[in-house]
């Protein structure tokens, strides 16, 4: 899939040239299907996705000429039948994906099917402005949005490994300052761009380009000399640990939970805040280095609800989270380390650890 990510659509020349390079006809060859559905996750109302859809919206995409507009909205495509939307998805040579909350765009890519058919179209053009684009970068703040998941889920779809800060010094936006964007930076992994509303990040074959005629800025995360920091081995390696880095740098996992006595019986002391560690992968390579901001010893029972939403595992709640933690640490794999199998009951003292991504190792060493 190519990609023209915006912070407010097409706005010049430069952005519209890009996409005319990235469809490989001009636009009035091209088919186009629009895609509403992250105004229905703010508060701004019904009237944003129809000024979207009619081609009334700041943020130009839809009245750009092309040779036809459809309306694919996300929230009715799990009662279309999945064939006959599918082939839509396929007769088009854009998809057009308006702002408004990007996680609840996101749950909504993914519910309806489109996140796991994206993949599979190399020659789609997705066009994103502002929540369009930021659904598929590696995550948002929950804060950052209107929309709450019952779950607390926020995650987005991680298509690509940088961040974007959009409309950079937009009246509109007052807060959406360039030093605002570096104060953002600051607390996330990886490379991130701060945009103004006459640029876009340009994704195609890999290579990652930005077309502007405004302001723009790219952050990028320190590197680590990881070679003496103590290593943290998340979960049992596999698709469990995997999953957990992924959620880690994607910044949808801010805690995770460990047992007092898998410490003692590694011969470490207890975690504290401050320390800083060095998280690897299934293969034993460095992944990311972690800074602990607070951590607790308290009674399973007395986790709550934020928490569990927190490990970024998609638990539903303090009761969800606690039943998959008693299974995994009276795992065989945990059994085997600790030389017996740990029993809970509600008195049981869990290592309640909050953290924060502070870099990536250099990548010599990844």
């Amino acid at each position: 899939m190519r990609l023209l990510l915006c912070s407010a659509g097409v706005q010049n020349p430069t952005i519209r040239d890009a996409l005319t390079d990235l469809l490989g006809k001009p636009i009035a060859e091209s088919h186009a299907l629009c895609i509403p559905t992250a105004g229905y996750g703010s508060t701004y109302g019904p009237a944003g996705p129809w000024r979207f859809i009619s081609g009334r919206s700041a943020a130009r995409m839809v009245d750009l000429g092309w040779k036809s507009v459809g309306v694919l909205e996300l929230t009715a495509l799990p009662s279309v039948d999945r064939q006959r939307w599918v082939q839509w998805v396929r007769d088009a040579d854009a998809l057009l994906v308006n702002g408004g909350d990007t996680v609840f765009l996101a749950h909504w890519m993914r519910k309806s099917g489109l996140a796991d058919l994206l993949p599979a179209l190399p020659e789609m053009v997705y066009v994103g402005s502002s929540a369009g684009s930021l659904a598929l970068t590696p995550g948002v703040t929950q804060d950052a949005d209107d929309w709450k998941s019952p779950t607390g889920d926020t995650r987005t779809l991680g298509m690509v490994d940088f961040s974007i800060f959009p409309h950079i010094d937009n009246p509109e936006f007052p807060h959406q300052s360039m030093a605002a964007a570096e104060r953002w930076a600051a607390e996330i992994p990886g490379p991130a761009y701060a945009i103004d509303d006459d640029t876009a990040i340009k994704v195609a074959d890999g290579r990652v380009e930005v077309v502007s005629e405004g302001n723009w800025k790219l952050f990028t995360a320190p590197s680590w000399d990881v070679g003496d920091l103590p290593v943290l081995e998340l979960a049992a390696p596999g698709p469990e640990r995997e999953s957990g880095i992924a959620a880690i740098l994607a910044g949808t996992k801010t805690t995770m939970t460990g047992l007092p006595e898998l410490h003692e019986r590694a011969g470490e002391p207890l975690p504290a805040a401050g320390d800083k560690l060095c998280l690897v992968d299934s293969d034993g390579r460095p992944a990311a280095v972690i800074e602990l901001t607070r951590v607790d010893i308290v009674p399973i029972s007395t986790v709550t609800d934020d928490y569990a939403h927190a490990e970024g595992r998609g638990y539903r709640d303090a009761t969800h989270w606690r039943a998959a933690h008693e299974t995994f640490f009276q795992s065989d794999f945990v059994a085997e380390f600790l030389g017996h199998t740990p029993r809970f009951d509600d008195d049981t003292p869990v290592v309640t650890q909050h953290f924060r991504v502070i870099g990536r190792p250099p990548l010599d060493n990844a």
